[in-house]
């Protein structure tokens, strides 16, 4: 359970901006996964490799301004229903609320936020008291959302990316997430 939730923040952790705190903070993450760690490992090793300035040309490109449209605008109500803060939104919020989160309205479908929640469900299921509930809500949660179009983000993410390391990236969303705990 520990190497989930553990690998669930690193992956979350991979879609934030590639600022000066990226790549040490990625390594940290890193550091606590067993299962699997070399994986994630050369992930991080591929991050590594690039300079600040190409991963930040290429996270902007893929996820927030690409010309002439944004290729992989990391949220699930642009695949889903191609806009953001769609009517998908709301039932995520329902979620987070149910488990007492409070969320950007902004980021309320982000992949970063889905994949921390999901980080959040699976530690939770390791309390006694929260565990039946945590591990329903976690696998309904990827039934409900991720399932629904984590496969195309990752495709588009691998058709799309320049840069291997979101290449790799893209294959681990489609290796690591486990659909129920």
């Amino acid at each position: 359970m520990r190497n989930t939730i553990h690998t669930l923040r690193f992956l979350s952790l991979c879609f934030a901006y590639p600022n000066d705190a990226f790549l040490p903070a990625l390594r940290e993450k890193q550091e606590h996964i067993e299962k699997n760690r070399e994986t994630f490992e050369t992930l991080t090793g591929l991050f590594e490799q690039e300079n600040n300035e190409q991963l930040q040309g290429e996270y902007t490109r893929l996820f927030i301004t690409g010309y002439p449209n944004t290729p992989c605008a990391p949220y699930e109500s642009v695949f889903l229903e191609g806009r953001m803060l769609g009517a998908c939104c709301r039932k995520i919020q329902l979620h987070y609320e149910e488990w007492g989160m409070t969320v950007d309205p902004g980021l309320v479908d982000h992949i970063s936020t889905e994949l921390e929640f999901l980080a959040f469900l699976a530690s939770a299921a390791t309390l006694d008291e929260t565990r039946e509930d945590a591990r329903h809500t976690y696998h309904a949660f990827i039934q409900d959302h991720l399932s629904r179009w984590l496969p195309l983000f990752s495709g588009k993410l691998s058709s799309h990316a320049k840069l291997a390391p979101y290449r790799h990236l893209a294959s681990l969303l489609e290796t690591s997430i486990q659909p129920s705990l």
